[in-house]
């Protein structure tokens, strides 16, 4: 298995699980973190902190990236695993398959976005012998009208996205009062992400709860490497927000509002119904880049899976802090907009497919190697 940064790790861990389920015995190796570390996934190289944001940022790394990519190459093949299955982390994984997936049965979960943008994302692994399995109905299309080897697994967030306890158990354990409207912020799980994103949301939480007397802010900890930069953060700021670790999901269920970055914690909010403002900020050439590959006007998943606005973006130079805060104060006293935002993310989140997706992945994965056996 090999996933790079937090998000594949996650999900990685989820697809480890669903596979020791089904086959108990099975060894489990790879590179990836911590979350599939837990997962029972044997590490070999820790990729946790290789996610890089951004075209150019990415580019000016290619040595390192070109290094680590054959001390990776060197590891599977001195492994001779039965299958390889690579997750997310494209700009690496796409690579890796080009070298190996005529040499090992691969299987690619997550595979790159080819929706919504241009380029020959989807081509490139049709060319190749690699069972892709698509998280998105869109995605599906665009790899099987690519010729791919496809199929629409669909997506784990429908089984695992769920709150713990309920609102006011959560708030009591962690500090808060179950009594009074709670904003959580998701600033992302990368370093630059927390960099960038984060000063901005906690000033915007700070004029709305200046504006809106008994509001209440609480901070996701993506990851526990992060914890250094959120706490610098919030030391730089008057906002008393608690910070908390591996609970996004009952924050967010237990909030009346959330300021979150753009990736996949978009759609755990909407999976959650919880009114949302999409925060985010590259740098000038990655947003150059960035505007000639999309070919989607938004980049938010809820926006993405209802082909429209239904939540707001606040991107580059609109991602400031008084922006924002006119964002959270409009889904925190307009209900009707509030209840409006929760209805057309309902609606679009039935595009993941139906429960079991982890299961129906895992399937694939040993198929792999009952087919090459």
């Amino acid at each position: 298995m090999l996933a790079g940064e937090v998000s594949g790790d996650v999900q990685a861990a989820h697809l480890a699980r669903a596979i020791g389920r089904l086959a108990p015995h099975a060894r489990l190796f790879g590179a990836g973190g911590p979350r599939m570390a837990e997962a029972g996934v044997e590490i070999l190289e820790d990729t946790a902190q290789w996610g890089i944001v951004g075209y150019l940022e990415a580019y000016l790394r290619i040595p390192l990236f070109a290094r680590r990519l054959r001390v990776i190459l060197r590891r599977i093949v001195d492994s001779r695993p039965d299958v390889l299955v690579l997750v997310d982390f494209p700009g690496f994984n796409l690579r890796v398959a080009g070298r190996l997936s005529r040499r090992i049965p691969t299987v690619y979960h997550f595979p790159p976005m080819a929706h919504g943008r241009r380029g020959n994302r989807a081509a490139v692994l049709a060319r190749l012998p690699v069972r892709v399995l698509a998280p998105f109905a869109f995605e599906f299309e665009r790899y099987r009208a690519a010729g791919a080897d496809v199929t629409f697994v669909g997506h784990p967030a429908v089984d695992l996205v769920h709150p713990g306890v309920p609102r006011e158990e959560f708030c009591r354990q962690v500090g808060l009062d179950p009594l009074r409207p709670l904003v959580a912020l998701l600033p992302g799980s990368r370093r630059q992400e927390v960099e960038a994103l984060l000063p901005v949301m906690l000033r915007a939480a700070e004029v709305a709860a200046a504006r809106l007397p008994g509001v209440q802010t609480s901070v996701a900890l993506a990851s526990e490497r992060l914890e250094p930069h959120v706490l610098g953060a919030l030391r730089s700021t008057r906002v008393d927000a608690p910070v908390v670790r591996g609970r996004t999901y009952d924050l967010l269920a237990a909030s009346d509002a959330a300021v979150v970055a753009s990736g996949t914690a978009t759609l755990e909010a909407a999976l959650l119904g919880v009114p949302m403002v999409i925060a985010y900020r590259v740098s000038r050439a990655t947003e150059w880049i960035a505007r000639r590959v999309a070919t989607l006007p938004w980049i938010g998943m809820p926006n993405i899976l209802a082909g429209r606005y239904i939540v707001p973006e606040l991107l580059q130079e609109d991602c400031r802090a008084d922006r924002v805060c006119e964002e959270l104060v409009g889904l925190l006293t307009d209900r009707e907009r509030a209840e409006r935002m929760r209805r057309d993310m309902k609606e679009a989140t039935r595009a993941l497919g139906p429960p079991g997706a982890l299961h129906r992945a895992a399937v694939e994965v040993l198929a792999a190697i009952h087919a090459r056996r």
